[in-house]
Order: C-alpha cells, then sequence, then structure tokens
C-alpha cells in the first residue's frame, strides 16, 4: 500500500465516522431543530484542539468554531483530561456561538494517550433565559438569552456530575426534550470512539501521523490558490441595521490583504459591542474568513485546520465582532452572515469570476411559544430560508439555504408542524416578486403563513436584513428584504417598534404569524437578461408582466416576448439610468457609523430619496458602496470622503451608477 493511497483511506475513513455521527444525532435527537432542520454539526479534533475531519453536510458556523472551544478545553484542563471524561461548553466569549449551540467534546485515547476528541455541537432548542427558546431580538445582556456553560467537566472518569446537570436541566424549558438531546450526543460520542478505535487498531501510529500529512496537505493547497492571486489591500464593509435596542447600525469595516501565500483580514474601525443581542464571540470572524476564502479559492477539497492556517484575523476586542462579558450573542448567525457578506465583497475582488449576491442576512430566528389542549406548553421554532445570490451564469435558487449555511433544510414541513403543535400552516409558497434583478437574477425568498390554534401565545424574532437588504453584484440591483409580521383581525400588525427584532410579542387564538424572507442580490445588467427567461419567470407566477416590463424592460403579449416593443423599453431604460461624476471630499462624511454621500438636491430627486435615505454608488463591477444621503444645495456630483474611493477603485471624475437601495422593489401588476 502506497503512502498516498493509505492517506486517501484515512481521510474518507474519518470523514465517513463523521458522518456516521450525524447520522446517530439524527435518528436519536428529540428537538425538530436537530432531527429535521438539522441544526447540529460533528466533527473530529486532534489532542491540541486542531480540527480534523468534517463532512460536507456540517454547518461551517459550527465547525469553524469547534477548534477555538476545544483548545479552550485543552487549555483549561490540560493533564486532566482522562478516559471516560465528557466536556460542555456554550460561552460564546471562549469560543462558542450563541447558548443555544451546545458543544460536547469526548477525549478519545488511543493506547492510554490523548488522541483524539469527538465533538458534537446540537442547537437546544430552550436554555433558560428571559423567553421560550432563549432568542430575543430585544434583550440587553447574556443572562437573559440562558445559562451559560464555559469549558466544563461534566463526566470524570466515567462518573457524570449529576448536581451540575440537575442545576442546568432545571433552569431549561422542556427538560424532557433537552434530556433527550443531550444523549443523542452521549451515545454519538461512545460510537465515534468505537470506530476511532477500530482505525487506530487498523493504521496503528500511522492513524496519526497521516493527520498531519493530511492538514499539512490542506494547508500547502490553499496557500498555493492564495499565490495564485495578486498582492494587494482589497476593502469592504456592511452593517447591522439595528441592535433591537439601539436606533443606530453597527459597522463593519475590513482591510483584506493578499501577501504572497497569506490573507490577513482587518476589522480596524468596526463598531463597539452593543446591549442589544447583536454581537458575536472572537471566534465568528476567523469563522466567517475561513468561509468565504475556502469557498472562493478552493471550495472542492476537504477541510480541516490546514485550511486556517495561511489566515490571520485582527478584530479588536470590545468591538460587536469580537465581544466580550456580558455583550449578549444570540444574534451571532446575523453578525457572523454580515462578516460573510463583507468578506465576499472583498473576495470577489481578489477572484472576480466568483462575485456573487447577497443573501438573507442571519439565521433568520422564529420562535412561536404558547400552552396546548393539554395545558402543555410548546416551543416552536422556525428558520425560513431566503433566496441566494446570484453568480455569473446562474441564477439564485428560491427559497434553499446558501452555500455558507451546510445542511440545514429550508423550511419544517407542514405536517410535522401541525402534528406536533396546536398551529396551522396556512400557506407556504415562493415569495413573488423578492428576486434581486440582474443579467442573472437572484433567488426568490418564502412567504409561509403560520396560524395560532391555542388560547395564547407569544412571539420572538431575531432576524436582520429587514431595513437593508441584500446587494446585487456587477451592476445588479438589491434583493427584497426580510420581512415578519402579524395579521390579526385581517389587518398587519407590526410586532415591535424595530423590524426583525422582537421579544415575546403575545398572541391571540386566529392570529396568523407571516413570514417573508429575503430574496437574493443580481448580477449583471438587468436590461441584459435574456428575454426568454424572463417570460419563463412571468409563467410561473414569480413575476408580473408589468414587473417584467419595468424591472428588466421585457415586453409580454399573451405567452410570448414582443422583440420589437422589448428592444423599444430596453431602450428607453436604459437611456433613464442615473450616472454621475464623484467628487473627493476634504473630510470623512459620517453621522456616527453611517458612511454619508453628499448628494445634490437635484440628483435626489431624480432618485426620488430624501436626507438620510439609503443609496448605493456601483461601478458595474463587484458589490456596490452603500451610504446614506446627505442633500446639499449646488453641484451636479455626488460627494464622497475618500475611503469611499478606496472602496470602490475609482478616481475623482469618474462616473458612476447611483441609485437607491429599497427594501421592498417596486410591485406592477
Amino acid at each position: 500500500m502506497t503512502d498516498l493511497v493509505q492517506l486517501e483511506l484515512i481521510r474518507e475513513s474519518l470523514i465517513a465516522v463523521v458522518n456516521e455521527m450525524r447520522a446517530n444525532i439524527i435518528h436519536s435527537s428529540y428537538a425538530p431543530i436537530i432531527y429535521e432542520g438539522h441544526d447540529f454539526s460533528c466533527a473530529l479534533m486532534s489532542a491540541d484542539g486542531r480540527q480534523v475531519a468534517q463532512g460536507l453536510a456540517d454547518h461551517p458556523i459550527h465547525i469553524f468554531a469547534v477548534p477555538y472551544s476545544t483548545q479552550q478545553v485543552v487549555a483549561k484542563f490540560k493533564d486532566d483530561i482522562n478516559e471516560g471524561d465528557l466536556f460542555l461548553h456554550n460561552d460564546p466569549y471562549t469560543g462558542g456561538t450563541h447558548l443555544n449551540d451546545v458543544l460536547m467534546l469526548q477525549p478519545i485515547f488511543f493506547d492510554g494517550e490523548l488522541g483524539m476528541f469527538a465533538a458534537m455541537r446540537c442547537h437546544w432548542n430552550d436554555v433558560g433565559g428571559m423567553t421560550p427558546g432563549s432568542l430575543s431580538g430585544r434583550v440587553n445582556e447574556i443572562i437573559q438569552e440562558g445559562i451559560r456553560i464555559e469549558p466544563t467537566k461534566i463526566c470524570d472518569r466515567g462518573v457524570v456530575n449529576e448536581p451540575f446537570m440537575n442545576l442546568l436541566f432545571n433552569n431549561m424549558r422542556a427538560r424532557s426534550e433537552r434530556l433527550g438531546d443531550y444523549n443523542a450526543m452521549v451515545g454519538t460520542g461512545r460510537k465515534a470512539e468505537e470506530h476511532l478505535q477500530r482505525l487506530f487498531k487498523r493504521f496503528g501510529g500511522g492513524l496519526l501521523g497521516g493527520i498531519e500529512e493530511l492538514i499539512a496537505r490542506s494547508e500547502r493547497q490553499l496557500r498555493a490558490k492564495i499565490s495564485e492571486r495578486p498582492d494587494g489591500d482589497y476593502f469592504a464593509e456592511g452593517y447591522i441595521e439595528s441592535d433591537g435596542t439601539n436606533p443606530d447600525p453597527l459597522v463593519v469595516k475590513l482591510k483584506l490583504t493578499v501577501k504572497g501565500d497569506e490573507i490577513i483580514a482587518d476589522f480596524a474601525g468596526t463598531s463597539a459591542q452593543t446591549n442589544g443581542p447583536t454581537n458575536c464571540g472572537p471566534a465568528m470572524a476567523l469563522n466567517a474568513v475561513g468561509t468565504i476564502v475556502k469557498s472562493f479559492l478552493d471550495a472542492k477539497t476537504p477541510i480541516n485546520q490546514g485550511s486556517f492556517n495561511p489566515i490571520t484575523v485582527i478584530s479588536e476586542p470590545g468591538t460587536f465582532i469580537n465581544a466580550r462579558n456580558d455583550a449578549p450573542c444570540g444574534g451571532m448567525a446575523e453578525c457572523k452572515f454580515l462578516i460573510d457578506s463583507v468578506v465576499a465583497s472583498a473576495m470577489g475582488k481578489v477572484a472576480p469570476e466568483m462575485t456573487v449576491g447577497d443573501l438573507k442576512g442571519g439565521a433568520n430566528h422564529i420562535i412561536i411559544s404558547g400552552s396546548d389542549p393539554r395545558g402543555s406548553n410548546y416551543i416552536h421554532y422556525e428558520w425560513p430560508a431566503g433566496g441566494t445570490g446570484a453568480s455569473d451564469g446562474t441564477d439564485g435558487s428560491n427559497a434553499v439555504r446558501s452555500y455558507n449555511e451546510g445542511d440545514f433544510n429550508s423550511i419544517q414541513s407542514v405536517e410535522m408542524v401541525e402534528a406536533q403543535f396546536p398551529l396551522r400552516i396556512e400557506r407556504c409558497e415562493i415569495r413573488e416578486s423578492a428576486c434581486g434583478d440582474g443579467e442573472f437574477r437572484g433567488g426568490f425568498g418564502l412567504r409561509r403563513d403560520v396560524k395560532i390554534l391555542g388560547r395564547t401565545g407569544a412571539l420572538s424574532v431575531l432576524s436582520e436584513k429587514n431595513v437593508i437588504p441584500p446587494y446585487g453584484v456587477e451592476g445588479g440591483s438589491n434583493g427584497a428584504a426580510n420581512s415578519f409580521t402579524v395579521i390579526r383581525d385581517g389587518e398587519i400588525t407590526q410586532p415591535s417598534p424595530v423590524p426583525g427584532k422582537v421579544s415575546g410579542f403575545p398572541l391571540k387564538t386566529g392570529d396568523v404569524v407571516r413570514e417573508e424572507t429575503a430574496g437574493g442580490g443580481g448580477y449583471g445588467d438587468p436590461l441584459k437578461r435574456d428575454p426568454e427567461l424572463v417570460r419563463t419567470d412571468v409563467a410561473e407566477g414569480y413575476l408580473s408582466v408589468g414587473e417584467a416590463a419595468h424591472r428588466y424592460g421585457v415586453m409580454i403579449d399573451g405567452d410570448k416576448v414582443d422583440t420589437a416593443a422589448t428592444e423599444a423599453k430596453r431602450a428607453a431604460l436604459s437611456k433613464s439610468k442615473i450616472s454621475v461624476a464623484v467628487e473627493l471630499s476634504n473630510e470623512e462624511m459620517t453621522d456616527g457609523p453611517r458612511r454619508q454621500f453628499l448628494v445634490p438636491k437635484s440628483l435626489a430627486t431624480s432618485l426620488n430619496v430624501g436626507d438620510g435615505d439609503l443609496i448605493e454608488i456601483f461601478t458595474g463591477r463587484g458589490s456596490p458602496l452603500r451610504a446614506w444621503a446627505r442633500l446639499g444645495d449646488g453641484g451636479e456630483n455626488i460627494v464622497i470622503s475618500a475611503t469611499s474611493l478606496d472602496i470602490l477603485g475609482v478616481a475623482p471624475g469618474d462616473h458612476v451608477g447611483v441609485r437607491a437601495a429599497r427594501p421592498h422593489p417596486e410591485t406592477f401588476a
């Protein structure tokens, strides 16, 4: 047997172990979010906490953070890690995600020496806190989100710490469900150990030696891919629209440097941590950069610690992407997906062929709780998918998970929801008109109506991109923003003054929770889209005839495209596009965290925007730059700062496109 063949056998055997771990979790867990939604991940770690193997279906938001958590456990317990031990962890400040994502680590010993860890991270449906489900858009400190578990040994040489476990489960809702998920993780770790012992018996010391070589090969592979790209600094930024409490957005600023065979991501200038839920711990920035760099440059090879080694992340402690106690972190997915979007924007300049439209912006946590006819309390957790972004030659997909989310399903089945909870799914369909327009359009989001059948209930929502929509690229337009409302007595009710951030809104019999998820950003000029593809979208009911005309310039007569009328319409729409020269400001124009552009009033009238409205500048290359309009009295040019020039890659006097960034695209009959 050659060394290369043995390496491949070791790699695929380890991945097979992870895949069986996943199957065990699915088949034995109690909570629908795990067995139906697949909100969990499994992995194998080295004895010093480096990532060894994961499956293709595992969630990047979990797996890239597991090495950080494992290294914290190793650092804390050092020589006090023994056969039969189990460790539990969910603390965001020491490598966790949010409190609901509980990590269990089981050490695996070979011939009496610590060799590996089996890692299982599962979303527990409730970990205590002020609202059922533990996730709320209006919390102010992490205590309100549930029980925080720093690296903790829960089983010492096979003896479970029962008092600690009772303390844990007695402070969580639906104790029996939590115990069921906990036991599923324990059993999965034991089966993983059985398989790894067989592999060690087969390969002996070659198993651990092979792991080291596999990690080294992955590092060499990614370094080679980075070396193919031009050295330079690439800039991008993006916003969390609200922390649920304060009116100002939060900004992520990125300078991404390609230097030889390494990438350095510097987030200097990012907003400070906040007292709302939109914070995350130190693992998430590396998590996001690693996810996007790997996806853009080396998507087809397996992932292990070597995939991270060429990447350096600089994020200042105390910012909302590297938060410290006691900042709540329930919205860590929203933060991580924002960092994903910002890194994707910068990487689109490094690898232009991989440029892709933006996504829905987070997990879209929807929690409906109440009492059932038997008097028992229930917690129903929804996680509706959105449209994905378009890329060169490919439309976005409709209401499915994206490349940075793993094997989540789009939404729970109607039958499962209605069988378990006093709820009825009134409709579940593609959200019409929601795509970001482009030569290749973004995917359409999802619309779902959930009717309350019980006497009382409560709604909590934690989401992003309800006001600031997903961006388009290469001149493509933004997708529709998320929207989560309640229909009461036929009238639309806003469950919170802050869109997408809801905490325990009271529900009553007959109320309908309406979920409308974002569309993906478009790619390229919508007026270059194949008219037959537009006609197909109209035939499918995704777009109206009027939208085909006004958004794509495609004139449809009956069930056919009117070619002559389409050419005339597109010529007219092309002439109506607004292009202006950029002028350099003498100062950095900001209003708190908000970037500003100085817009002449005449231009603002043409754009139909007012003072403080969100607009975007685009060059037709990569992603746009967004800012809030500050109206000026005279001039014809749009005035921007030096950092804006750097991000866009333009010089004073260059012409750029400018338009409003609207949460909801115009609709036409």
